[in-house]
């Protein structure tokens, strides 16, 4: 998709009709637009919102801004209409390009000027139009049904969000509680939705098999019918509540850590909480290496165990020795080998020889004779040499058992330290005077006792979330059987099955895709932030599982809080460009007041990517603040047009002055 043109009619500060052109080439992809604040700038980027999606981004502007559409209609045509007793009527139409076809979209409404109990003028509107149009290779206007769904194959209204931004808006996904919002734009931009779109279907698909099942079901069929559709609402429950802790757990943590940051930035915690961060750090890192020697016992413990059969083992091992050294086992040279050695025509200790000489006769002899023994002795002596393998692998793990077993007691003594010193710390803080100290510390205790609970709850569901499935597998088996006897019931419970598996399926596969998404939005992240900011080699930047983009000092502390707010912004604004790259949509890209909270160094280095992330970039920006000499010198011979808007204060009207 690519934006062509605006065009506004008696819109907000625009009175009477203006144009602006948009269009971009690949070597030329930025449009500029410079105005000062007031100018009319916002007022562009909410015509372009409002031409796309009409009704949806009018709600958007009352739950946002409080601002209805209407205070959008000029005030002189308002009053023009009022003077001369007629209504009047506001417009804006893009024009568009999409896959090789042109089209233009329009919301108009009209409406007449009306006096409140103060005289002043009212705009109450009469009729509302929108329509959409193909611009035919003919020169022939062809109208188009205006639908959501047109438009939500081109640029979707749910992530219009992240491709239509203003400076402020996008500022915010990199503040500490953003987890929400920043797992919302991977799932929509990405896709990930119509995944769970689909499998939500299919599971509505599968409900209504097994209700017509029920139904259709007599007898002892008749009420495993119903058990399975209360087990299944049952799990669709769980997996419900399972979520909804999930997303509780991670507003508590986004809570936890804006508290425990301001506590370390109070003189009279600072110290304390430092003490506490580093401990916390320790502890975690500890639990990692013990899930890790954990894993080591169990894969030492089922060799070890054999233990218990290494002395027969050793006996036999001793009479099969007995029995070679008698003879009574036949001793075996490799076959393979004196083939090499025949072959090579080189004996082990270098002599060569030749075909039908004495060494090439006595080892084609021995070679004979080993073909000649009998299997059984091959046999025993095999089993000699895996028995002696198998005695030094027991040995083997039982050492290694009880090496890691050591390691893991001496772990749990450290974790015992360490969890003993952060009771001090807590006991410390919980001496502090009362105050704004004491209120947010016992704040940050009670979010850690939420966790806790939390976590309680979740595995609780998450253990009956086992239970249930299981249950479910038992009814299945039960179904299938009695079901034979039932045709009807049957078929149903195999389209039921069908679509259950199917929606199953799916719901696996949203998971490897999710995650796959996230590793990959978080290293695109990484580079990106590295790239706007040169600074950020001192930081780790990461995409965490539950979707808030953490920031690591050196140290290992975190630090997203003491960003200032342009890396903020650049943290944002990579996070962004990194989701439009791994869902590979292509859209413009429109950033009201991209630069505003940069300093010069950081606008070289943004001002100068951006251009290469996307097809069309549309900047809005502020004259000497953000257009200045370094990004007009990065910006300018990209830019296909630099327009100006020009404010005329006396009549609060704009002009612009395309270029």
């Amino acid at each position: 998709m690519q934006f062509e043109r605006l065009e506004m009619m008696n819109f907000a500060s625009y009175y009477g009709e203006h144009a602006i052109d948009l269009s971009a080439s690949s070597d030329e992809p930025v449009v500029i637009i410079l105005g000062g604040t007031g100018y009319g700038k916002t007022s562009i980027f909410d015509a372009i919102n409002w031409a796309l999606y009409g009704q949806d981004y009018e709600q958007k502007l009352k739950e946002q801004r409080e601002r209805d559409i209407l205070d959008y209609v000029n005030e002189s045509a308002l009053q023009d209409a009022h003077t001369n007793q007629r209504h009047t009527e506001m417009s804006c139409t893009l024009y568009f390009e999409h896959e090789g076809s042109q089209y233009y979209i329009t919301q108009m409404i009209e409406v007449k000027p009306v006096p409140d109990d103060n005289g002043a003028l009212k705009a109450v509107q009469t009729k509302r139009r929108t329509t959409l149009y193909e611009i035919q290779f003919s020169g022939n206007h062809k109208e188009l049904k205006y639908s959501t769904i047109f438009l939500d194959e081109i640029l979707p209204n749910n992530v219009k969000d992240y491709f239509l931004f203003d400076g402020d808006r996008i500022y915010n996904l990199s503040n500490p509680g953003a987890s929400e919002e920043v797992r919302d734009a991977i799932y929509r931009v990405v896709d990930l939705e119509l995944l769970k779109n689909a499998e939500a279907h299919l599971s509505s698909i599968a409900g209504e098999y097994r209700r017509k099942a029920k139904k259709e079901a007599t007898g002892a069929l008749s009420d495993i019918e119903k058990q399975y559709d209360e087990e299944r609402e049952r799990l669709a429950q769980l997996k419900q509540d399972l979520e909804n802790l999930k997303k509780e757990e991670q507003s508590i943590r986004a809570q936890l850590e804006a508290l425990e940051e301001k506590l370390k930035n109070l003189p009279d915690t600072s110290k304390l909480q430092g003490r506490r961060s580093e401990l916390e750090k320790q502890l975690k890192r500890l639990e990692t290496q013990s899930e890790v020697i954990k894993s080591d016992l169990r894969a030492s413990a089922a060799t070890a165990a054999l233990a218990i059969a290494r002395e027969p083992a050793l006996h036999l091992m001793n009479l099969l020795d007995a029995k070679r050294q008698k003879g009574e086992i036949p001793k075996i040279v490799s076959q393979t080998l004196l083939k090499d050695l025949l072959k090579l025509k080189r004996c082990l200790c270098g002599t060569e020889f030749e075909e039908g000489d004495e060494i090439h006769l006595t080892l084609t002899a021995r070679l004979e004779a080993e073909k000649a023994k009998k299997s059984s002795g091959q046999a025993l002596l095999d089993l000699f040499m895996a028995l002696g393998i198998a005695s030094n692998l027991i040995e083997q793990a039982t050492e290694q058992l009880n090496n890691r077993d050591q390691d893991l007691q001496d772990l749990d003594d450290t974790k015992r330290e360490i969890q003993l010193a952060l009771k001090e710390v807590e006991r410390e803080l919980d001496k502090l005077p009362k105050g704004d100290a004491a209120n947010l510390n016992q704040e940050a205790r009670k979010r850690r006792d939420a966790l806790i609970t939390n976590a309680r709850k979740a595995q609780n569901v998450s253990d009956r979330i086992e239970r249930c499935e299981l249950r479910i597998k038992e009814y299945e088996k039960q179904r299938t059987e009695l079901g034979k006897k039932q045709q009807e019931a049957l078929k149903l419970q195999r389209r039921e099955r069908l679509a259950q598996q199917a929606a199953d399926e799916i719901e696996k596969i949203y998971e490897v895709f999710a995650e796959d998404s996230r590793r990959a939005v978080e290293q695109l992240t990484i580079q990106e932030f590295k790239r706007f900011v040169q600074s950020a080699s001192e930081y780790s930047v990461a995409l965490n599982e539950d979707y808030a983009l953490e920031v690591l000092d050196s140290n290992g502390n975190r630090a997203l809080q003491r960003l200032s707010m342009g890396q903020s912004q650049c943290l944002s604004l990579a996070f962004i460009t990194a989701i439009s790259r791994v869902s590979e949509k292509n859209p413009p890209l429109v950033i009201d007041m991209p630069f505003s909270r940069l300093d010069r160094n950081v606008h070289h280095s943004v001002s100068a990517r951006l251009p290469e992330i996307t097809s069309q970039l549309i900047l809005f920006l502020i004259p000497d603040t953000e257009w200045n000499d370094v990004t007009a010198a990065n910006l300018r011979n990209k830019a296909s047009h630099i327009h100006q808007l020009e404010f005329d204060k006396n009549v609060r009207q704009t002009q612009i002055i395309n270029g």
